[in-house]
């Protein structure tokens, strides 16, 4: 899980909230490695700082959102938009409904959608015209030279293969047929 600390309009890029109170950014950073399930001691050394201000950091912040809890302070967080929870998204972490998955035709393998990443742009010579194409989105596994032009939606491969699990196994080298694929 991931947790992004949004920026804010305060000069420090936290946050004021209701009454005026300012929540400063050093308060939201460390209640996000909180949130990220660090203790006080993992937070206090990923930032450089001591135990005590950590804990001093989080009561404040407690204080200032009124919060019950350390975990009640990050849910009055998320609901104020201050901070953003992502859960990690990989094959091995699958979010129903989602998570899309592709098929690579060359390489037999699946990933998800997201991790797809245009590459940089082409150049490409019409009638004596050059012109800059964008790329398309090239295959995530190593050594694959697929882009999403050679891709399959995992949901389609599964109407032709119901065997295939549901979400795809990260590493294994799917087999489909061909035929279906280009309509014979």
């Amino acid at each position: 899980m991931t947790i992004n600390v949004r920026q804010g309009t305060a000069k420090d890029g936290g946050f004021i909230i209701k009454s005026n109170i300012h929540i400063t950014r050093r308060e939201l950073e460390i209640l996000a490695l909180i949130g990220m399930g660090l203790d006080n001691h993992e937070a206090a050394e990923r930032l450089f700082v001591s135990v005590n201000t950590v804990r001093n950091h989080i009561w404040n912040l407690m204080k200032k959102l009124e919060a019950k809890s350390r975990a009640h302070a990050i849910v009055l967080a998320v609901e104020n938009g201050i901070i953003e929870v992502k859960p990690e998204r990989s094959l091995g972490t699958y979010v129903r409904g989602f998570d899309e998955y592709l098929l690579c035709i060359l390489c037999g393998k699946a990933n998800l959608a997201d991790d797809y990443e245009v590459g940089e742009p082409r150049k490409v010579i019409i009638n004596h015209v050059e012109y800059e194409m964008d790329a398309m989105p090239k295959c995530p596994t190593e050594g694959c030279r697929g882009d999403l032009g050679y891709t399959l939606y995992w949901d389609e491969v599964r109407k032709h293969h119901p065997e295939y699990p549901e979400v795809p196994e990260h590493g294994v080298v799917y087999d489909y047929d061909i035929e279906w694929f280009r309509g014979y």
